[in-house]
């Protein structure tokens, strides 16, 4: 037999206009469908006998009845396959469950809230599962324990959290794997990953947000007599991606936007990038970083700044020309506190910190100076305005 292993679909999603533009936003919720789309027709391409849907098939209640039946039309076309579905934490079967809204596929099998199991007699398998009532459970539950039925393949659907300590169904992924399951499917987590021997995360088919970077699709699971291949089919319409570009502090924001723009079809502009940018602003007069974000979507280069820049300060200068002074203080403590510690003792993150606390506290305080001067700034820069 042959089926497959999906979830976090979240049919309806509606992507934010400030982060996406409103075309785009748009757009990127129909992707989510056309995905759907192309996995039915994989689905019978591929002559896959039954697909498993841990959770998260709809992303709320909110969807329209039209856009229901059109998601309904889609399931009917599976020329062979069922789709066997729990419900997660962002389509709980409650009283205004989208799911009530409209009569479902035959070929859509929607498992009852709690746990049970699901038997599919053609296959020799028995599916056991969790589905969900509410929009957090936060705390563990009793793991099911497979069919006593000798014979059968045995399958454990769950929309639950194995990574982190977490409001949406905390599980121990070593007692999952030892609950004598031949195949453990779980969803909630958007990345594929196997957290424990036989117990798999098939990731969401189309990443939903700008962390979810890498590839996305589904697990397709072949098991003959004793033998099993799983395998991850890579999906999506598109991948989030991370970018870095270098700026200085002469740029204006349509040079930055061009090298951005340069940057991203340089990788590929089919993809939606996080782009980092790295060096110095000019003093004073920091970016309008919406409107570069802006300026790329109106092109059509889909993408989130991160703007980690820093003021033109040559601190060492700036130092040595306000010792006894406030500015001079402040810099100071800072100085000490690199010089005391050991070296490797400060991560990263912890160093990066307090660089961040330096450069914005000195801006704040050189804002308040007269603007005769301006100390710190680099030699050429000095040299520049002799």
């Amino acid at each position: 037999m042959r089926f497959l292993h999906i979830s976090d679909l979240h049919l309806g999603k509606t992507f934010p206009v400030s982060r996406y533009g409103q075309q785009f936003a748009h757009r990127r919720r129909q992707e989510l469908l056309d995905t759907f789309s192309r996995l039915i027709d994989f689905a019978n391409q591929n002559q896959v006998d039954f697909i498993l849907c841990c959770g998260d098939f709809l992303n709320s209640e909110e969807l329209r009845v039209e856009e229901l039946r059109n998601i309904n039309a889609m399931i009917e076309r599976l020329e062979h396959a069922v789709i066997v579905a729990i419900s997660g934490n962002h389509d709980p079967q409650t009283k205004n469950s989208a799911y009530q809204k409209i009569d479902w596929s035959k070929r859509f099998y929607l498992a009852a809230p709690g746990s049970g199991r699901v038997a599919l007699s053609a296959y020799r398998t028995i599916i056991t599962y969790h589905s969900w009532d509410q929009k957090e459970m936060p705390e563990p539950i009793e793991i099911p324990k497979p069919s006593t039925q000798s014979g059968q393949y045995q399958i454990l659907m769950l929309h639950a959290d194995v990574l982190t300590k977490s409001r949406y169904l905390p599980l121990d992924a070593q007692k999952l794997s030892g609950a004598g399951f031949d195949y453990v499917a779980l969803g909630h987590i958007h990345k594929m990953q196997c957290v424990a021997p036989n117990v798999y995360y098939s990731g969401s088919p189309e990443p939903l947000d700008f962390g979810e970077s890498g590839e996305h699709g589904f697990m397709m699971v072949d098991v003959e007599g004793e033998r099993r291949r799983v395998q991850f089919v890579p999906f999506s319409q598109r991948e989030y991606r991370q970018l870095s570009v270098q700026v200085w502090e002469n740029d204006s924001e349509m040079s930055i936007s061009d090298r951005i723009a340069s940057a991203i079809i340089r990788e590929d502009p089919h993809h939606i990038y996080t782009v980092t940018l790295e060096g110095n602003y000019p003093l004073g007069a920091r970016w309008n970083i919406e409107k570069i974000e802006d300026d790329l979507r109106y092109k059509e280069y889909f993408c989130s700044i991160e703007d980690k820049t820093r003021p033109q300060y040559d601190i060492d200068a700036l130092y040595r020309e306000n010792q006894g002074n406030l500015i001079g203080d402040f810099i100071g403590s800072f100085l000490r506190r690199e010089s005391g510690a050991e070296n490797g003792e400060k991560l990263d993150a912890e160093r990066e910190l307090e660089e961040k606390a330096l450069y914005y506290g000195l801006e704040a305080l050189l804002s308040q100076r007269e603007p005769q001067s301006n100390p710190g700034l680099d030699n050429k820069q000095k040299r520049e305005e002799g």
